[in-house]
């Protein structure tokens, strides 16, 4: 079957066409995701997040919505999840293709795992228009993708397979990012003190 019999498959949306201006009487605030809230580990960095002034009110179709997956349409298009509440309500630019599973039909987990498979981003890379680092994919390629149908239980376990992994890197990155802290605090701490001869 494919991508787009078991899930909406949209692009997010044209920030540019909504943008508030000062003359607009009614301004509606939004934090919208950027390229940099994708890490390329696949979890969603909202620190990088910027505020947005819309015109108008946004449907809710391009805002993000638990068990979305949102997809990076330029390398290295990274697949996310919305797993975590605190990720909810953001604001998906065109940048970015949202896929939301219908999961009377399929697990967004297996989806999603489908998506991060080495063959996917294969299938990807020969279909990008551009070239090489600036090459990008329409969400239409994934609506089109061919989605292996398993029984809901072997979905689910793979899925949840796939949600501890990127868990793991996402806290891997935390962990990475505390110890660089800690280890410039060290090194200048131990440079102060040579300079004042300690």
């Amino acid at each position: 079957m494919l991508l787009k019999e078991i899930a909406t498959v949209r692009t997010g949306i044209v920030a540019t066409r909504k943008k508030a201006s000062i003359s607009d009487e009614a301004i509606h605030p939004y934090k919208l995701l950027n390229l940099k809230c994708a890490a390329s580990t696949g979890y969603l960095d909202t620190q990088y997040a910027e505020e947005f002034l819309a015109s108008e009110e946004v449907k809710m179709d391009f805002l993000t919505q638990s068990g979305d997956i949102i997809v990076r349409l330029s390398t290295p298009y990274t697949a996310i999840m919305i797993t975590k509440e605190e990720w909810c309500g953001y604001l998906v630019p065109s940048h970015f293709a949202i896929i939301r599973v219908n999961e009377a039909k399929a697990c967004p987990e297996y989806v999603l795992w489908l998506l991060k498979r080495d063959s996917t981003k294969q299938k990807i890379l020969q279909n990008i228009s551009g070239n090489g680092a600036f090459g990008t994919i329409s969400s239409t390629f994934f609506g089109n993708l061919v989605i292996r149908s398993l029984p809901i239980e072997k979905q689910r376990i793979i899925g949840q397979l796939q949600l501890l992994s990127d868990k793991e890197q996402e806290l891997l990155h935390e962990l990475a990012d505390q110890k660089s802290i800690y280890n410039k605090y060290m090194i200048n701490r131990i440079y102060d003190g040579a300079k004042r001869g300690k």
